[in-house]
């Protein structure tokens, strides 16, 4: 079933702490809004060839591996092939219902739009930033993103949600790391 939420949802208006906003929340948008790795995203996109990754999903490389061990939650994604199914799969990413809550548990839930998990979470991604559609708060004096990415229509006050996430500040920079760094094997001590 689609899962709608509001338009302005109050969880956005929160005030940000002022050390969040640094050199790091800098990178961390220049990476993903305006270097977004997927394709017809922006003008000035970047794909993962061009930071060096040949065949980057496939052995010896397994870029997913690589980014799932930077974070917290070994089974951090969830996805739905369709909006139909978006309900379920947030419930089973514990997202569907108070978000957000519970800031100090990584974890995705996405509508799969790019036959990639994660380049569908850089989609979403890209689109939760851009469209600002997000939040940071302190958890135990590490900064985590609220994030949430929607498909809205004519400005209408309920929209449909294509994405909710909560992810720490590091991960996001490991990640950036991982794939600026360009192609390197997934060796089996990298696993949490």
């Amino acid at each position: 079933m689609d899962v709608y939420t509001d338009q302005n949802p109050s969880w956005m208006h929160w005030i940000a702490p002022e050390e969040f906003n640094d050199s790091e929340l800098f990178k961390i948008v220049v990476f993903y809004v305006f270097h977004s790795p997927c394709v017809g995203l922006s003008s000035m996109r970047r794909s993962l060839e061009e930071y060096g990754w040949s065949d980057p999903w496939k052995k010896p490389y397994y870029l997913n591996k690589q980014l799932l061990a930077a974070s917290t939650n070994p089974k951090l994604i969830v996805s739905s092939r369709t909006y139909d199914a978006m309900e379920k799969a947030l419930q089973k990413a514990d997202l569907l219902d108070d978000f957000p809550s519970d800031y100090s548990k990584e974890r995705i839930c996405i509508k799969d739009c790019q036959k990639n998990q994660f380049m569908s979470v850089f989609n979403h991604l890209r689109n939760a930033f851009a469209h600002c559609r997000l939040n940071m708060v302190d958890d135990n004096g590490e900064c985590v993103f609220i994030l949430e990415d929607v498909v809205s229509k004519n400005n209408a006050p309920k929209v449909k949600v294509s994405a909710r996430m909560i992810l720490r500040k590091t991960t996001l920079l490991k990640w950036i790391d991982i794939i600026e760094g360009g192609e390197k094997e997934w060796k089996s001590s990298e696993k949490k």
